[in-house]
């Protein structure tokens, strides 16, 4: 069976014909972990018994596995065996070997749930690939990926309707931009958003300006989009934020760099006739709102201007690694050096 994604595998969810083996895997571990969830109460009950439902992590006893598949459920449909996180490095060759035969011949009313809530599952072990490959012939491989752009502010719409809250595809859009794609950082900033406008409320963009907190990738935004602007004093009061919020310097500069280097390359792609999304092919860029940004601001500096301002950002980040001068105090000198060399453009 191909590998499915998760509007795919909530079909199988609502369904009530189960297959044996199922393996969960993906780089959103809260997907896996919510999924897995929900795949456990569906075959084994919101409150299953131990007789039926068995867990196993890390370095288990591979005779106790076995064991555990060949009961025969009692007062209940499903005989359930959860393995999560399993790492073959844990377990001689033999045991590695073993596992894979006992999954293998899983059949009758066990259901064997492969789950990868923490870890990677895509390892250079012989062992791994082959498991999956198994999980892909016999059972349902299921893989949950980082959403992003409408597939995230789909799931916050749904996630504030089931709070009884509205929330517009806009202000979704707003609250993405300034968390990130990380789903836990966007479920704590919904939620506080919800108890703020209250059961049956609308959640606007003005609530998300007032109480959504900024990660350091959109206040850098804000930073040097003030100081392509020539608002010393927007970016000042980002970069006091930002240090309040005890960002370590390299980090904001680093940061800082990426989003010239963006407006460079976004500047040198237009100029050349290509088009700014071409960047995301060449540069293997996953946040499309790094482009937007880059796009937007580069259209108001000229191409001298950016390569100086990058310059000046190299010169302090060696100043920061060898020097002991205060680390906020070069970072207030970098922002008054970048406002000189914009004013430039005047």
């Amino acid at each position: 069976m191909p590998t499915i994604n998760e509007a795919e595998f909530r079909k199988i969810l609502n369904g009530s014909d189960f297959g044996t083996l199922y393996y969960i895997c993906g780089t959103e571990k809260m997907l896996v972990a919510h999924n897995t969830k929900k795949l456990i109460e569906k075959v084994a009950g919101k409150e299953p018994s131990d007789f039926n439902y068995h867990t196993f992590s890390n370095d288990f006893d591979v005779d106790e596995f076995a064991a555990a598949l060949q009961v025969v459920p009692f007062v209940s449909e499903y005989n359930v065996v959860v393995l999560k996180d399993l790492d073959f490095s844990d377990f001689s060759s033999a045991d590695g070997d073993k596992i894979i035969e006992l999954i293998s011949s899983v059949s009758g009313d066990t259901v064997v749930i492969l789950t990868f809530p923490t870890k990677l599952d895509e390892k250079a072990g012989a062992k791994d690939k082959k498991l999956k490959t198994l999980s892909n012939k016999k059972g349902t491989v299921v893989e949950l990926n980082k959403l992003t752009g409408a597939a995230l502010q789909k799931k916050l719409v749904s996630w504030a309707s089931k709070r009884n809250t509205v929330l517009n595809s806009d202000a979704a859009a707003h609250i993405v931009e300034y968390s990130g794609t990380d789903l836990n950082a966007l479920k704590n900033e919904l939620e506080k958003l919800c108890a703020y406008v209250g059961d049956g409320g609308e959640i606007t963009v003005r609530d998300v300006e007032k109480l959504v907190t900024k990660n350091l990738e959109s206040s850098i935004f804000d930073l040097s989009k003030a100081v392509i602007n020539h608002d010393s004093t927007t970016a000042f009061r980002v970069l006091d934020r930002l240090i309040y919020q005890r960002e370590e310097p390299l980090s904001i500069l680093g940061v800082l760099s990426a989003a010239y280097v963006d407006m460079y390359r976004a500047r040198i792609a237009v100029k050349c006739g290509s088009r700014s999304t071409d960047l995301a092919k060449w540069f293997s860029y996953k946040s499309e709102y790094r482009l937007k940004h880059a796009e937007s601001d580069s259209r108001k500096t000229s191409t001298a201007v950016l390569r100086k301002s990058i310059n000046a950002i190299a010169q302090t980040d060696v100043s920061l690694k060898s020097t002991r001068a205060d680390d906020r105090v070069q970072l207030e000198l970098l922002i008054v050096k970048l406002l000189m060399i914009a004013n430039e453009d005047r």
